[in-house]
């Protein structure tokens, strides 16, 4: 396989690696506490220390009055502050069903709220030019313009947070902020918001090049690895699946910016090379492990250099993936 090929690979799949930088800034804390059991009113109290069995009905009352919110096009803030009130009184099993249908609605919504950010050229000139000034992300948060901070804070309010990438701005679901509901979910969907707020927190890619460690890679992708075994009925793993696979691609690919092999001599980088032998010498097991396994042992049969053999081996590793 040359390099012609290995270049097309990382063209094909760069909009799946789309890099990140996120907005820290204050207005981006997240949404208010979730309201327990000591907050509700009093009303609410009484109900939620009755038995259980006579909780089934107002259980019910919650759900039914919350999928009701969700199909009528209710404005997402509605939907958060119905989570915030409701949450911890249902069962984690409803809980997770109403965080999931909240994931899907904030998918649903992120498109109109994009074109706010794109439609107005002086949004993102405003969010460039502070920005630009010692690249500090949280002066954006310091623009007088009413316009950009409306949209800051309807962004907010909605359970987004904005990044940066190619010097645009724009929003992306804000999973740290879902850690507020973690303790009312079930243990499938409490471990797939540490995966994803890790996502969003921490991006592992900028501008088409890494921006965590070789050894950071292979970490999350073991992790995701552990997820879906051991969740494989679980609604998120489908999600999981899909970000493993773009883990396994930084794994045998490297970015175009940070190719994980040099582009002229074509030699593994050595940081890299690094890592994966440190890895396997971790007590780790499982897929991924053996992935890593068996790559390494074609590298180390052709030098560590990139050639026809190794293309050939990942690219089929690529399509049992699928």
């Amino acid at each position: 396989m040359t390099m012609e090929f290995n270049k097309k690979y990382f063209v094909k799949t760069a909009p799946l690696v789309l890099s990140i930088g996120i907005f820290m800034g204050g207005i981006f804390a997240g949404c208010g506490p979730v309201k327990t059991r000591g907050g509700v009113n009093d009303v609410n109290l009484q109900e939620s220390d009755m038995p259980a069995a006579n909780n089934e009905p107002r259980e019910e009352r919650i759900m039914e009055n919350f999928r009701a919110l969700a199909k009528t096009g209710a404005k997402l803030p509605e939907v958060i502050d119905f989570l915030d009130e409701n949450i911890s009184v249902v069962s984690k099993e409803k809980a997770a069903e109403m965080l999931d249908r909240l994931e899907k609605l904030q998918q649903e919504f992120l498109p109109n709220i994009e074109k706010r950010f794109y439609n107005d050229e002086t949004i993102q000139v405003k969010m460039s030019e502070v920005y630009t000034q010692g690249f500090d992300l949280g002066k954006v948060y310091e623009i007088e313009d009413e316009k950009v901070r409306e949209l800051l804070s309807k962004t907010k309010n909605s359970g987004y947070r904005v990044e940066t990438a190619e010097g645009m701005f724009f929003p992306v679901i804000d999973y740290e902020v879902y850690k507020k509901y973690s303790e009312y979910v079930t243990e499938d969907v409490k471990e797939y918001i540490n995966i994803m707020a890790e996502e969003s927190n921490n991006p592992p890619a900028k501008d088409a090049a890494l921006v965590v460690g070789w050894d950071e890679v292979l970490k999350r992708a073991l992790n995701q690895e552990k997820f879906i075994k051991r969740y494989e009925d679980s609604a998120k793993v489908g999600k999981v699946k899909e970000l493993y696979r773009k883990y396994l691609t930084f794994t045998l690919f490297g970015l175009n910016n940070t190719p994980l092999f040099e582009y002229n001599s074509k030699v593994m980088d050595a940081g890299a090379k690094e890592a994966y032998i440190k890895f396997l010498e971790s007590e780790n097991s499982g897929g991924f492990y053996e992935v890593v396994k068996d790559y390494m042992k074609v590298l180390d049969k052709n030098g560590y250099k990139l050639t026809d053999e190794v293309a050939e081996f990942r690219e089929n590793l690529v399509e049992k993936s699928k």
